[in-house]
């Protein structure tokens, strides 16, 4: 038996490529923890536009874990109830700063071997004729995807119920003890053969109380909103200087921004809901027409060199960590599933980050 703390979306694909593996699998979930940032993410699946200089490790992670997630492009169940889309992105400009920014990334792209092609205004407005008409230049990423990620949460706890994986949901999580293929949280005990820490921002804190070990992590807050629009506005993914925008079926926009340290604060503040209107207001024409449908909230695990933790402890090898994704979690989930399975079944590290 494989137990999995935490149950975002990172902990699902873990649990159902170990069951696919042919593992028993049980998942044990805090009912009282709120701010979990599958709940918050927009589900941008754009490793080019999210690479870093100094990241090179991380950015072939990232492409790793993209071509896994272009080979569900090919399943239509999967596609149909995640709303997995083939689309691109399209990082906007709108003035000679924007421009310059742009620019720089082009060479930057290039540099790790990527071309992407920078549309004049008329192009790039024949492509998104909802964007404003005052854009100066956008940049044009092909194949940069997106999915759904409550869509895939649902999912993903779909089949893992249907391959006899089992969730169980306890209070909050303070502290575990692991000894001798034992687990033991609150007053349940569950035989594991090994344990997976896979509870994002709190997994640090979790393992320093069990077992005086910890991580490097700091909680950093998202805040994304969802909108309705009376008719179909984008195609592809829009980036500007301090927004995104996710085009979603049925005329929904998802929109993404913040990035905080406020600790392990998960409240929504006047000033976050400011910055994400404004920058709407700023980017895109006739905003009056977008009806506000939610505002989400969630607390990301930062880690100090910017990789995930992945892999298991030296003084407990059957101890398995799997957070610190901080804004990849989406995108790296399938790649961080194949990875922790490779230290279940003792297997070839080569992807070891």
């Amino acid at each position: 038996m494989i137990i999995i703390i935490g149950s975002g979306v990172i902990g699902l694909f873990t649990a159902l490529r170990l069951l696919e593996n042919g593992k028993k699998v049980k998942l044990i979930d805090s009912d009282e923890i709120n701010g979990k940032a599958t709940d918050a993410s927009v589900g941008m699946l754009a490793p080019l536009i999210e690479a870093k200089p100094y990241e090179q490790e991380l950015f072939d992670l990232m492409l790793d874990s993209k071509r896994i997630w272009d080979e569900f492009l090919k399943k239509k169940y999967f596609v149909n109830q995640t709303q997995l889309k083939k689309n691109s992105s399209l990082l906007v400009a709108v003035n000679k700063d924007d421009e310059e920014r742009i620019y720089f990334k082009k060479n930057f792209f290039k540099k790790l071997g990527f071309e992407t092609q920078i549309l004049d205004p008329k192009r790039t407005l024949k492509i998104e004729p909802n964007l404003n008409s005052n854009i100066n230049c956008s940049l044009l990423c092909e194949k940069h995807n997106q999915v759904e990620p409550m869509l895939l949460k649902n999912y993903l706890l779909k089949q893992i119920k249907n391959m006899g994986g089992e969730i169980i949901k306890v209070g909050r999580i303070e502290k575990f003890l692991f000894s001798n293929s034992k687990l033991k949280i609150h007053n349940l005990c569950f035989e594991a053969e090994k344990i997976i820490i896979a509870c994002g921002v709190w997994s640090s804190n979790l393992l320093s109380k069990s077992i005086s070990i910890s991580f490097p992590t700091r909680p950093i807050k998202g805040v994304s909103m969802l909108f309705k629009t009376e008719k179909k506005l984008f195609t592809n993914n829009i980036w500007f200087r301090n927004i995104y925008i996710a085009p979603r079926n049925l005329n929904f926009l998802a929109v993404g921004a913040t990035e905080d340290e406020k600790g392990f604060d998960d409240s929504i503040s006047l000033d976050e809901i400011h910055f994400i209107t404004k920058s709407l207001w700023e980017y895109l024409p006739e905003i009056e027409k977008l009806k506000f449908q939610n505002i989400f909230a969630g607390l990301r695990s930062g880690v100090i060199d910017g990789n995930p933790i992945i892999g298991n402890l030296k003084h407990n090898k059957n101890i398995i960590c799997a957070f610190g994704h901080f804004r990849h979690g989406i995108l790296l989930a399938p790649i961080t599933a194949e990875i922790v399975c490779n230290y279940v079944f003792d297997l070839d590290l080569k992807k070891k980050i």
